[in-house]
């Protein structure tokens, strides 16, 4: 879709003060600076187009509460990005960003942070300023560690740090007295960390492919309160005879249970695209019926979704 286009579907959103605009699979290199004019959008979605350049525009719309930018080949965030304090939502999975800038901090009302396979070396410390957080997502990163203030992420209740290089959490983990799944899968552990144990309301926890060998029959007593345990892919395979009626234990091959879903974090606008994608072609910037509604509905679910909800529903 030429420039030309872009800027009639900005026009007309603009003109008719439009809450919910989607720019997905448009082909855009680059974000027309008309976009500013888009004083009420409050939903915007940028994914799945061949952004290489920060969309500084978009640190204008102050009233954004979410944001995708899935699926692009950024390098960076714009800067400024800190400047969207009524941001809720944000989703940058799949750029090669290769680090996330430290005004993210700023973002006070961020609920969820989904940054999946953006080549991530570190999180910067100021990520333990988003006191709201509550669901978090950096599966599939090259991290060796977690900043130390992420524990300061009090509300946070859902944390996936799966497929990254993490050999321990970092000391105080206790403190996110909320979170009840974390998921740790495909990771350098040679043990379930102390620091778990001591999470009050965990209901799952997922560390299937790491480097363990065994755990201790204290270890299963401290997490007695589990739902689940993932324990697969280990050089522990076979569970001790004692263990023989915890079935929230899984141990041995994930081929072992093939019919069992694995838990790593949804790619959260994948089912959000599936319905843009079966939706009849519009040619301005709002979704309309068709797609307003379906994205409404999924934007609601997604906030709201259950943990359950979420480890059944992979991306």
């Amino acid at each position: 879709m030429d420039l030309i286009e872009i800027e009639k579907i900005i026009d007309i959103a603009a003109k008719r003060g439009d809450k919910i605009v989607n720019l997905s699979h448009r082909g855009l290199t680059v974000v027309s600076s008309s976009i500013q004019k888009l004083l009420n959008v409050q939903k915007l979605s940028l994914n799945d187009n061949n952004l290489l350049m920060p969309p500084s525009e978009i640190t204008t719309l102050l009233r954004l509460e979410e944001l995708v930018l899935d699926n692009n080949k950024l390098t960076m965030l714009p800067t400024g990005i800190g400047n969207l304090t009524n941001l809720q939502y944000l989703s940058v999975c799949f750029n090669p960003l290769g680090a996330l800038p430290s005004d993210i901090g700023h973002m006070s009302s961020l609920t969820q942070l989904w940054a999946v396979e953006c080549q991530l070396m570190n999180l910067p410390p100021e990520i333990g300023r988003l006191r709201h957080l509550e669901k978090f997502s950096v599966r599939g990163n090259n991290l060796s560690g977690l900043p130390a203030e992420i524990t300061n992420l009090r509300k946070l209740v859902w944390l996936c740090v799966a497929e990254n290089h993490l050999r321990d959490l970092p000391d105080g983990i206790e403190e996110l007295t909320m979170l009840s799944h974390l998921d740790l899968n495909h990771n350098k552990f040679d043990a379930i960390p102390d620091c778990v144990l001591k999470l009050s309301v965990l209901a799952s926890l997922h560390m299937k492919g790491n480097r363990i060998k065994s755990v201790s029959d204290d270890t299963i007593l401290s997490l007695s309160d589990l739902t689940k345990l993932d324990l697969r892919d280990n050089e522990l395979c076979v569970k001790p005879s004692h263990w023989k009626g915890l079935e929230y234990i899984l141990v041995g091959g994930s081929a072992d249970r093939p019919s069992d879903k694995d838990d790593s974090d949804p790619s959260p606008y994948t089912q959000l695209q599936q319905v843009l994608d079966g939706a009849s072609e519009e040619s301005d910037g709002e979704m309309g019926r068709a797609k307003g509604e379906p994205y409404e509905a999924l934007s609601g679910w997604k906030i709201d979704q259950s943990d359950e909800d979420l480890n059944n529903n992979e991306g």
